[in-house]
């Protein structure tokens, strides 16, 4: 696997840019506002985007969705119940953004463990609420990489306290995440990678957490 990742302004998002090396397609997890040099890292390593992946659907995350999926033909994906944000967020202006993002309908509505072929990775979705009520993480046990979004950071995790948000829900699935191996490799929505073994931390959350 051939991971690209970008960081994207105003939030410092993480863009992801995942590639299966032997048959050149490639997915892309959370565009946020780095469509372009996407498209562009795609293009340098001759990948063909199939996926255009959401942990969850704020606007930070989502912004490039629509101009990714114009440009490569990609689909779509999201949890299921996450899906009416990516039209809600064309009516609600944020500051952090030049504009609202269009709004777009998913290709590809995802459940508690969907998968997802790009080559040979097989990438399974995992539904973590907390942040929000669809938050997924998006696991490849081959490659051992858990792409977190805004669930888990290294050494903290996402805000529980927007619109969807629950302390217990976050909770109960950082829990459910410190069960893979402490070897994974955590790719988080912001802030740097970690393996999931440094995440002790989990081990001593208690209700309510914010």
């Amino acid at each position: 696997m051939l991971l690209e990742k970008v960081i994207a302004a105003p939030l410092d998002n993480n863009a992801y840019l995942i590639v299966d090396e032997s048959s050149k397609q490639a997915a892309v997890v959370d565009p946020a506002l780095a469509g372009d040099k996407l498209v562009g890292l795609a293009e340098k390593h001759g990948a063909k985007v199939l996926f255009i992946l959401n942990t969850h659907g704020h606007p930070d995350s989502t912004a490039d969705d629509d101009s990714i999926r114009k440009a490569t033909g990609a689909k779509i994906a999201i949890f299921e119940v996450e899906a009416h944000r990516l039209e809600k967020n064309a009516r609600e202006g944020r500051w952090f953004l030049p504009a609202p993002p269009p709004a777009v309908k998913p290709d590809v509505l995802l459940k508690e463990g969907s998968e997802l072929k790009v080559g040979n990775l097989i990438i399974r979705t995992l539904h973590t609420p907390g942040h929000t009520e669809g938050s997924a993480c998006f696991y490849i046990e081959s490659e051992e990489a858990l792409f977190t979004g805004d669930t888990l950071y290294a050494g903290s995790h996402g805000r529980t306290d927007t619109f969807g948000g629950s302390p217990a829900k976050m909770v109960f699935s950082l829990r459910r995440l410190k069960e893979f191996p402490a070897t994974t490799r955590i790719y988080p929505g912001h802030g740097p990678e970690t393996p999931l073994g440094d995440a002790t931390w989990i081990s001593d959350l208690m209700y309510p957490v914010l």
